[in-house]
């Protein structure tokens, strides 16, 4: 589904950083925030999945869960849900057009308009506050400082992924920097939790959590968790459990157990959930597009830089000794493609590179000469449909099909395999 011409056309502004327009949008539409609670989640690694996570738990303790991520694989309303269910067709057109009336004013008064992730955070605020949503979840856009999603006071609780280099053009040339950027939704007497292990990425994040004033949980010193063949193992204060997660457990061992240090930081602001419930919540839970099994020989996953393309070859290797892959893969002209492509390049047999739609896309030549670089056989397809295709013809006998490299070739891959029918219940 498209919206209206309207709010498309602000994607053509792109990123403003500064929290100034996003605060005159919010006035406009009389500051729907102010009314709702929030779990905010930065990182560059897992945040989605830990927002989705964090969301399960709340909607198990029993709490109306509202969860704004970004962006979206298929479809815009994947980005707003209320206990797991999309916006509706209705409420997004009506609420869009509401913002787009602020959006005008804004541009009156300012002289520019609000970007397109400004809106639709605002729209994703007079849609929980419409809902009545007891806790919103929500995802930082890009950094956290001076994302749109800063707006909001100091949330129950502040979750940070880990942290790696990226968008270093914007947020900062060293991990310190880019770390201690997203550390900036962190509030005055706030409640934290992170598991950064890179210790100069822990040592910014610290920092900003004394600057700031919060209490910040970091594990391996405040909380600890283990991976184990099912799942993990989580101690800290007030539980002491190991819980099972559903297919390729080691992937998702960090960003469930961030999710769940948050809801024990909660515990001391009346949040009660047992230890059969976490369990439920976190094998119950499920986000489309990271290690996503679509057919007993394709998968896809949204890694997009190095660190997150290292996980995703030590899932592989652990969860399909042996195989090796057909690697569809097309990136953003941002991203580190030279050093993901050497991560994947001892499980991959052929890759096939395209161009994500997406005017920031890299062309395919330059990722294909990095495949060529890394010794593995590759060649570049600029048409993504035509790409998939070829995929699918060098898929044979014990090879498997990986599509991985960005979330927008995720969603166009997805619903050509998938189609569009029935994905809410996926």
């Amino acid at each position: 589904m498209r919206l209206n011409k309207g709010l498309d056309s602000l994607e053509r502004l792109g990123w403003r950083f500064g929290l100034d327009s996003m605060k005159a949008l919010l006035r406009e539409l009389g500051d729907p925030q102010s009314s709702l609670r929030f779990i905010h989640v930065a990182g560059s690694n897992g945040k989605g999945s830990t927002c989705a996570f964090t969301a399960s738990l709340l909607q198990k303790a029993g709490y109306r869960a509202g969860l704004y991520t970004s962006p979206h694989l298929s479809d815009l309303r994947e980005r707003f849900r209320l206990d797991g269910a999309w916006i509706s067709s209705r409420d997004l057109t009506a609420l869009s057009r509401q913002v787009l009336r602020a959006c005008a004013a804004v541009q009156r008064h300012r002289g520019h308009s609000p970007t397109h992730f400004e809106a639709l955070t605002a729209l994703a605020f007079l849609w929980f506050k419409k809902q009545k949503a007891d806790l919103v979840v929500l995802e930082v856009g890009l950094g956290g400082r001076l994302d749109a999603t800063n707006v909001i006071e100091r949330p129950e609780a502040a979750l940070i992924a880990p942290v790696s280099l990226e968008h270093q053009d914007i947020l900062g040339r060293s991990l310190s920097k880019i770390a201690w950027e997203k550390a900036g939704i962190l509030k005055e007497g706030g409640l934290a939790a992170t598991v950064q292990k890179n210790p100069r990425a822990l040592a910014a994040i610290r920092r900003a959590a004394k600057e700031r004033g919060a209490s910040l949980w970091a594990a391996g010193e405040d909380f600890y968790f283990k991976p184990t063949p099912r799942g993990f193992l989580w101690e800290g204060p007030g539980l002491s459990h190991e819980f099972h997660l559903p297919l390729m457990p080691g992937y998702q061992a960090g960003n469930a157990a961030l999710a769940v240090a948050g809801i024990q930081l909660l515990r001391a602001r009346g949040l009660a959930l047992e230890t059969p419930a976490i369990q439920k919540a976190l094998a119950a839970t499920r986000w489309p597009g990271r290690l996503e099994r679509l057919g007993p020989h394709i998968l896809m996953d949204g890694a997009h830089n190095p660190e997150a393309f290292g996980a995703l070859a030590q899932s592989l290797r652990l969860s399909y000794p042996g195989r090796r892959w057909v690697v569809l893969n097309g990136f953003l002209s941002d991203k580190n493609y030279e050093a993901c492509v050497r991560r994947l390049a001892p499980l991959t047999a052929f890759a096939v590179v395209t161009e994500p739609a997406n005017p920031r896309a890299e062309k395919a030549v330059k990722v294909f000469e990095a495949w060529e670089r890394a010794g593995v056989r590759a060649i570049a397809v600029g048409d993504w449909r035509r790409a998939l295709w070829l995929a699918g013809q060098k898929t044979k006998g014990p090879l498997g099909l990986l599509i991985t490299g960005s979330l927008y070739l995720l969603g166009d891959c997805r619903k050509e395999l998938r189609g569009l029918r029935g994905l809410e219940k996926i």
